[in-house]
């Protein structure tokens, strides 16, 4: 006769840290706080200022697929008295990828995992 094992591990069962939880707490408050003109899905690139009521912002996304990194998508946005006016969308192609920081950032090379443990282990030898 075959007997049901009971499941010990059930949604809510497990103790969940503290610290842990309050990091992840902090982290989506940090989300919903963010400035409104900042786009979640791509990393602002630059601002140039053309005068006190216009500006220009670059946002680049990296495209990925399978095979690594394809290139990037730059966005432009043409912003007027706070509204935008226009927009412009190109793609850079090559093996690169968006660094980013405190609203400002480069187009560079992405940094390989592999060639860096290879590096350490013949640096070792």
């Amino acid at each position: 006769m075959a007997t049901k094992k009971s499941d010990s591990k059930k949604k809510g069962d497990k103790e969940k840290d503290p610290e842990k939880e309050a990091k992840r707490k902090a982290r989506q408050e940090a989300l919903k706080n963010r400035p409104a003109e900042q786009r979640p899905n791509s990393k602002q690139i630059d601002v140039i200022a053309i005068n006190d009521k216009s500006k220009v912002m670059n946002f680049g996304y990296a495209v990925k697929n399978k095979e690594g990194y394809q290139g990037v998508v730059v966005t432009s946005v043409l912003v007027t008295d706070g509204k935008p006016v226009s927009t412009s969308v190109s793609f850079v192609p090559g093996t690169l990828t968006v660094k980013s920081k405190k609203g400002h950032g480069v187009i560079c090379s992405p940094k390989n995992k592999k060639a860096k443990e290879e590096e350490e282990e013949e640096s070792e030898d």
